[in-house]
């Protein structure tokens, strides 16, 4: 008889907001993950690109681990990789949209072994270790998306990935609905539900009434239309491809990240290029001004994406001139706002039409309202409900929704990142927590990087940094110039020349009062000059600048 040992489910990542999604399956010493995302990092986090789930559990017992399975193709899902493989190379399960986007990713000279890719046929389950798995589409903002139906011997899983109910998508392929009933007839064990949209009260809108909207601004435009959606919502650009084609105009491309994703998705036949709509950057001007359409990267307010260059005036190709229809079609990621925002009020001055999600329905989400999600928990009739992607709220309100349904309150279960919870017919409740650190990747490097230096980075962004250089005779005790001053992102200040001379007043008698009570480091002369210049700055100017003092002694003790 084969001892029936408890499933381990251990989320690195997603459920401390929108990205960074990441979870692990692991049972009779053998582990399946199920994505590997990054997320985008908020505004006060200055110099950082993105931010990645914390891989030291699946590094530690990576010899456990036997494949690693992507519900679709977008980059809170796939865009970890490239780091994990640095470490770990395990065959990738994928349906073929999120091969191709996540083969694009991996450029890097120092992921050694090629990825073994192996492509999900949804009508067909697959066999990993103790996991036999089935997989059942589901509609969302990017085709080949999948949820799955983990079953295993003390009972199923079902990890809806991130879905919506269309019962009209633009690829018609609907979800399947009989796969998810059948497994809640069979008896699901556990339902790890999408909760970004449990705020929402009914259904969320099918994507076909953007394309509905699009063609009504593009009707009524009288110059050029610029839109910007995600790189990856192949539906949306489908539908301006289109709209475009209808109504006999040029659609140009402008952003890397579109490129490759048109480039991918139309080799792949996810996307039909209507013939003769798509010209280069370069031609617009060859055409009238009423018959250009640029489909733009920028939908988020990112500064280097094609859209914050038009909106500062400085894109190569595009200027933005008075009457332009400009559409930012997407959904603000949270964190985001404040630069979509200021992208959005520089196109206003400019001259352009501005439309956005608010005001003109130029967006719908790819992610279950209410309604849609109590259909999922009536369909799977799960045991345990599991809430997952989704900051704090979104879930909380997923479990609202789940205790609605019938669903006993201490079956509902709100976990944290790095939580393992182990579960079986019989109980699911949380055995310790993982602590995983928060890592950013910065530049070219990666890392963990501590408050200390994430607090100065605020510090420099909001208040600059004072710089100062001070002579000083160790042997002999005495200071041999007047300090050297720069100040850099400092706003202006009030009396600046009496500021300086009181600065300096406060050096020498700190360096002074150094020699009075014997300190002959340069170290601790340091520290105590940048102790006493931020106390009168602060009390002075009402500001917290980095304050860095550099010694300078001709002669050492």
């Amino acid at each position: 008889m084969v001892k029936r040992t408890s499933l381990k489910l251990i989320p690195l990542g997603g459920l401390s907001g929108i990205g960074k999604n990441m979870t692990v399956f692991e049972k009779d010493n053998q582990i399946i993950v199920v994505d590997c995302g990054l997320m985008f990092p908020d505004d006060d986090m200055p110099g950082v690109d993105f931010l990645i789930p914390d891989f030291s559990y699946v590094k530690k017992n990576k010899e456990k681990v036997k494949a690693i399975i992507l519900t679709h193709g977008h980059e809170d899902h796939i865009g970890a990789l490239p780091f994990l493989f640095k470490e770990v190379n395990v065959p990738v399960f994928a349906t073929r949209l999120t091969i191709g986007l996540t083969k694009t990713k991996f450029d890097d000279p120092k992921i050694k072994n090629p990825v073994k890719y192996n492509e999900i046929n949804p009508d067909k389950p697959i066999e990993i270790g103790p996991f036999n798995i089935e997989f059942f589409r589901v509609n969302h903002s990017i085709p080949d998306s999948v949820g799955l139906i983990i079953r295993t011997n003390i009972g199923t899983i079902v990890h809806t990935g991130d879905f919506k109910f269309d019962h009209a998508p633009i690829d018609n392929k609907p979800t399947q609905f009989s796969k998810i009933a059948m497994a809640g007839q069979e008896g699901v064990l556990a339902l790890l539900c999408d909760s970004t949209n449990a705020e929402e009260m009914g259904f969320t809108l099918p994507e076909r009434d953007v394309g509905k909207t699009l063609l009504e601004k593009f009707e009524k435009a009288q110059k050029r239309i610029i839109v910007a959606t995600f790189s990856s919502h192949i539906h949306r650009i489908q539908q301006i491809l289109d709209v475009s084609k209808k109504l006999k105009k040029k659609v140009a491309i402008s952003g890397k990240s579109i490129l490759k994703t048109i480039r991918v998705s139309s080799e792949l036949g996810y996307l039909k290029i209507p013939e003769k709509t798509i010209i280069p950057i370069t031609k617009i001007d060859d055409f009238s001004i009423k018959d250009v359409v640029i489909l733009s990267t920028g939908s988020q307010g990112e500064p280097l994406s094609a859209l914050n260059r038009i909106a500062l005036g400085e894109h190569k190709r595009v200027s933005i001139m008075k009457g332009d229809m400009v559409i930012i079609s997407a959904s603000p990621i949270p964190g985001n706002e404040r630069a979509i925002s200021n992208t959005i009020n520089r196109l206003i001055k400019r001259g352009a039409d501005v439309f956005y999600e608010s005001i003109a329905g130029v967006h719908v989400s790819g992610h279950a309202a209410r309604e849609e999600i109590k259909t999922m928990i009536s369909l799977t009739k799960p045991k345990y409900f599991i809430p997952v992607h989704g900051e704090d709220k979104h879930r909380v309100q997923n479990a609202k929704i789940a205790k609605s349904m019938g669903i006993d309150e201490e079956n509902i279960m709100i976990i944290e990142d790095g939580d393992i919870i182990k579960i079986n017919s019989n109980m699911c409740k949380v055995s310790g927590n993982l602590n995983p650190q928060t890592i950013y990747v910065d530049g070219i490097g990666m890392g963990n990087i501590e408050d200390i230096v994430l607090k100065d980075r605020r510090k420099l962004s909001r208040s600059g940094i004072i710089f100062m250089v001070v002579e000083i005779d160790l042997i002999k005790k005495i200071i041999l110039s007047d300090p050297d001053f720069t100040m850099k992102g400092i706003v202006y200040i009030k009396n600046l020349k009496e500021i300086i001379e009181k600065l300096t007043k406060i050096i020498k008698d700190s360096v002074k009062e150094g020699f009075n009570n014997d300190i002959m480091s340069r170290a601790v002369f340091e520290e105590f000059i940048n102790y006493k210049v931020e106390k009168f700055i602060f009390k002075k100017v009402r500001i917290r600048p980095i304050i860095i003092t550099k010694v300078v002694s001709p002669r050492e003790c």
